[in-house]
Parts: structure tokens; sequence; C-alpha cells
């Protein structure tokens, strides 16, 4: 079992170039999520607690020193991230971009997707999440700190809500071909008048799933949810080489 201190609410494991790990790259058929558990199990195998802690939060770091990219400059370099986010808290988006940001010790990321993956299922309420929280990633773009920001899993009628209601709009749609085995012809329509880059892919819907969490922590299933992930890749632009990736992940340990 994982030892955690009983004042630790929140835990943030960094993995690091995941490339870098023997036991990952093995297996390099695995999907995102088994790809997550086993560069988690990886960070945690061995890990324990600093004997001082005087915050909730404990930062677990794994190979950090692995992620920058040596010998290149950073204008040469493109930086991409995906955010899996379980609620529609603004504060919770805005921690994931933030320790993104301090992982990469970056100034600025090409582009963010985000795939919000709340409970609800009635289409105004999902809408009205995701407008929620669409306000963070506008405030990033805004502040220089994002240049593109684009959104993943949304049906062709909120996306083309979304895009007309926002400020800054989404330059990036992401639809998963394992739930809509047709990229539907209304969205591409609209993707090619807009110039949005419409793209697919093969991520889990939920891609820590709780009990390989609970696994993972060896802990009770009602101690621990996962807040948000962050699946970030630094790819060398003149080679198409994908230098580096990772993941962020962030666990809240006792639920309210």
């Amino acid at each position: 079992m994982v030892n955690i201190p009983e004042n630790i609410n929140k835990i943030c494991v960094h993995t690091g170039n995941i490339l870098n790990l023997n036991e990952v790259k093995k297996n390099a058929g695995q999907n995102s999520s088994e790809e997550l558990v086993e560069s988690l199990k990886i960070a945690l195998k061995g890990w324990s607690p600093p004997a001082e802690n005087n915050g909730t939060c404990l930062e677990v770091r794994s190979n950090d020193e692995t992620i920058k990219v040596s010998g290149v400059e950073r204008s040469e370099l493109r930086t991409s991230a995906k955010v899996f986010i379980t609620s529609d808290k603004k504060e919770a988006l805005q921690e994931a971009i933030d320790k993104l940001f301090a992982s990469l010790e970056a100034d600025n990321i090409d582009s963010v997707v985000m795939a919000y993956t709340g409970t609800s299922h009635e289409a105004n309420n999902r809408l009205s999440e995701i407008q929620h929280l669409w306000e963070v990633l506008e405030a990033n773009v805004q502040s220089g700190k994002l240049s593109r920001i684009g959104i993943s899993d949304v049906d062709t009628d909120l996306f083309i809500t979304l895009y007309n209601s926002a400020k800054t709009k989404p330059s990036i749609v992401q639809i998963n071909l394992a739930s809509c085995c047709v990229v539907p012809p209304a969205l591409q329509e609209f993707c090619k008048q807009n110039d949005i880059q419409l793209l697919t892919h093969n991520d889990p819907l939920e891609l820590l799933p709780n009990q390989a969490l609970q696994t993972i922590l060896q802990q009770e299933s009602q101690l621990s949810r996962v807040d948000w992930a962050v699946r970030f890749q630094i790819h060398v632009k003149c080679r198409g080489v994908l230098a580096t990736k990772g993941y962020i992940i962030c666990i809240s340990l006792h639920e309210c």
C-alpha cells in the first residue's frame, strides 16, 4: 500500500518522459489507459513521502529531468497536451494547466485539447458545463500561455453551439471512432468551412478507471478519485519526431 500521511488529501503524480521507461516501451501496443496505469506503478514504486510536508498535497515526481529535449531550440519544438477532467470546477482545470506549465518549465504551449468526462447526460447541462470550463482555456489564450485550444468527444450540435458562443473559437475537435465509426458529415463540413482541425483518437472514455486506481493505491474505493489527468507530448517540428511523452494526474484521497 502506498504510504500516505493522514493530513494529505491530494496527490499529484508526474510520470516524467515515459518514452525512457523500458517497461512502457516493451508494451508499445497499450492503449492510453494501460499506458497510464503502467507509468503510475513505476512512478509510485518504492516512493515514500518526505519526512516533512507542510501542505495537504503531495507531489510525486519520476524521472522529471528527462522531460527536457536537449540540443534543440525551443522554437523548433511543438508541445501539445490533452486534459481529461471529471468535474466542471474551473479551479481544477486551471490547476491542471498550471501543473503542466510548471512540469515542462514552459512559457507557451502550442495546443491544449479538453476532454470533459462529467456525469451530466442532459445536453443543455453538458453544454453549460463545457462553456463554463471553456472560459478557463480562453483566459489562458488571452494571457499568451496557450496558442490553440480544442475540445474532444462532443456531438456536432454541441460543438457548433460552443464554437458560435465562444470568444476564443476552438481550432481543434477530436472524436472517438470507437463510439462514432463514421465522422458526421455535418461536422466535417463545419470544420472545413471554419478551418478547424478535425482529428480522431482512440482514448478510452475513462482514462483511469476507479478499479485500476484502487489497485495502484491499494486503498478502499470510496477513499479516492481522479480529479484530472494531463497527457503531454513534445515533437521536434522539422523531423516530426516524438521526443517526450508523459502524464500528470491529480488524485483526491478523501472524498467529501
